[in-house]
């Protein structure tokens, strides 16, 4: 991997920390020395030959960045090309740095709150669809929720224009489309179903049964059945729960037309359902340990180890994560005192 050590930057910028990394690229912060703004910047070195797919995939990014400008989606502001001899041997971005965690790494505590976040999230989408862009790569890796509660979408490396046939199958197996796997022309529909599965992981914490080959075969397999969100979550409520079924359909023709449409729904659905839910990510953190100071205190029992432990009381309702299993579940009180709480 590389390091700080290893490459140079323009002068007046300097490295902060690495942030994260990929398949072929590391994310830095950086600090612009003269007035100590930070920014995000993106490396892709090439290493092989094959590698000459990750640049182009970068230079996408920042080609698709450049024709947007939306307060929920993260803006590129420079890209420098590194040559060696006659061939490009590395690109940087300079990206809005957006400090805060993945949707992946912290999911919305509530349901309430997971409907603010994706209604934000679809409204990004929209406006990439509305100027012929498919973001192609939805998932909750790509949705950052900022400290300060700003939600950004990120990661373009695989947008592209609608209509477009890709040239290999490209997409994350928990979240992509069927039309991406049999390589048909994307348009927003492709979104809304990514948009969808995301959705589903989200509010269930399982994903969408992937449609891609398994292990050598070159077949593509039938969808394996799986539950409606509302059944594995009793928080969500009987139109959200058909509207992310319906995101998901395997046909695109079954599927609502527009991320737009499912924007439109889930703002009835929030104002129905969830008319006090912050649209800021709360993160699903292990419930809290055993403390006498704390006031309002109630048990609550894992549905997956079956531990109780001692928790907020407006937490009942609400998704939460065991601390001792990591076990999804929807708190709910219990008066059990045979044995004491965790």
């Amino acid at each position: 991997m590389s390091t700080a050590a290893t490459f140079q930057l323009p002068s007046g910028l300097e490295v902060v920390k690495l942030l994260g990394s990929g398949a072929k690229s590391h994310i830095w912060l950086v600090r612009q020395a003269s007035d100590g703004k930070h920014y995000a910047m993106k490396r892709v070195v090439r290493e092989e030959g094959e590698d000459y797919r990750f640049l182009a995939q970068t230079i996408n990014e920042y080609q698709i960045a450049c024709l947007l400008n939306h307060p929920n989606i993260r803006k590129i502001h420079k890209m420098d090309k590194i040559r060696s001899m006659f061939a490009t041997r590395e690109v940087r971005l300079m990206m809005e740095f957006c400090d805060g965690h993945t949707l992946r790494d912290k999911p919305p505590l509530s349901v309430g709150m997971a409907v603010g976040v994706y209604r934000e999230v679809g409204l990004a989408l929209a406006y990439m669809n509305d100027r012929g862009i498919v973001h192609a790569d939805m998932k909750p890796r790509n949705i950052i929720v900022g400290q300060n509660g700003a939600i950004k979408v990120i990661d373009l490396g695989q947008s592209c224009e609608m209509g477009t046939i890709k040239k290999r199958i490209q997409g994350t197996p928990d979240f992509i489309a069927p039309e991406q796997v049999r390589r048909r022309p994307l348009d927003a529909r492709t979104d809304v179903y990514n948009f969808g599965a995301s959705l589903y992981w989200t509010v269930v914490g399982k994903p969408v049964p992937s449609c891609l080959p398994r292990g050598d075969s070159l077949s593509l397999p039938g969808r394996e059945p799986f539950p409606d969100p509302a059944e594995v979550n009793p928080a969500v409520p009987p139109p959200l729960n058909k509207l992310v079924m319906d995101c998901v359909q395997q046909n695109p023709s079954d599927r609502p037309t527009s991320v737009r449409e499912v924007v439109e729904q889930l703002g009835f659905i929030k104002n129905r359902f969830f008319p006090q839910s912050d649209s800021v990510s709360a993160s699903r953190e292990p419930l809290p340990a055993n403390n006498p100071q704390q006031h309002n205190l109630v048990n609550v029992r894992c549905t997956g180890c079956k531990k109780i432990h001692l928790a907020p009381a407006d937490i009942i309702g609400k998704a939460v994560a065991c601390k001792n299993c990591g076990h999804v579940f929807i708190a709910a009180a219990v008066n059990d005192q045979s044995e004491s709480p965790v």
